[in-house]
Parts: C-alpha cells; sequence; structure tokens
C-alpha cells in the first residue's frame, strides 16, 4: 500500500514538471505567424512597411534617402496548428508524458525562422529597394 502512495506521488511530480516546463499546445497556439514580405514592393509607403516587419531595429537618415534594418520571425500558416489535436490526444492519453516528445519538436521545428530586411525609402518615404535575407545571409526576396 505504502509503494502505490508513493508511485502515484511520482506521476504527479512529473506530471506537474512536463506541465510546468513547457506546454507544446500553448507554445503552437502562440507561434508566429507568417511576415507577408513578398507583398513589399517599390513604391509603398513606409508605415505600410513597419505594419509587415515591425519596428526597425536601426534607421538611419541620409540627405536624400531613409534606410530600415529589421529583424522578424518568419512563422507558418495558421493552419499549421492543427497539430494541436495530436498534441491534446497525446496528452491525455499519456496522462502528459507525450510532452517529453512533443515539447521538443515543437520547440525545434515549429518556432519560425530569423529573417533580417533592408528596406531603403526615398524622401518622400517610399520604398526604392528592399532584400530580405535569411538567417545565413543568404537573400530570399529582393526589388
Amino acid at each position: 500500500m505504502k509503494l502505490n502512495h508513493y508511485f502515484t506521488r511520482l506521476i504527479v511530480a512529473l506530471m506537474f514538471i512536463v506541465f510546468v516546463n513547457g506546454c507544446s499546445v500553448s507554445h503552437a497556439l502562440n507561434a508566429p505567424e507568417p511576415v507577408e514580405y513578398k507583398k513589399i514592393y517599390v513604391g509603398l509607403n513606409r508605415s505600410a512597411v513597419i505594419s509587415r516587419f515591425g519596428i526597425p531595429k536601426l534607421t538611419e537618415n541620409k540627405e536624400d534617402e531613409k534606410v530600415d534594418f529589421f529583424e522578424f520571425v518568419d512563422g507558418y500558416h495558421a493552419a499549421s496548428k492543427i497539430r494541436i489535436l495530436l498534441y491534446l490526444a497525446g496528452d491525455v492519453f499519456t496522462a502528459g508524458l507525450a510532452e517529453l516528445i512533443f515539447w521538443p519538436i515543437e520547440k525545434g521545428l515549429f518556432d519560425g525562422n530569423m529573417h533580417r530586411g533592408v528596406v531603403k525609402y526615398d524622401k518622400n518615404e517610399r520604398v526604392k529597394k528592399f532584400e530580405v535575407f535569411d538567417n545565413e545571409g543568404k537573400k530570399m526576396w529582393s526589388k
């Protein structure tokens, strides 16, 4: 009887540790959305660029142009969140132990990809040139 009591406490403690350290369902719900960097075009105003990329990390003001440097996380389409159903089912059927598998998968594969963008504007703050790079510096999109 005493052994059964300790076993129950151990299971409850393990479940608590798993859920406190990370929940794949919560992480999937809060995963970053895709950034629409392919909708940036020459002539677009600066405020529209900022609405897509976020606040620039750095802005350089030159005599006849302004240059914004951005860093952003490009996530996955909202339909990819269907994986939440798998996570929930796994958690229910394994009493939370599936988190030992799902959490590293969620953290490693679905965190999104860091990108950098450089946007040059004319004196009217309209895009005249832009480039988007992946985390390794490879050009992904430009005009």
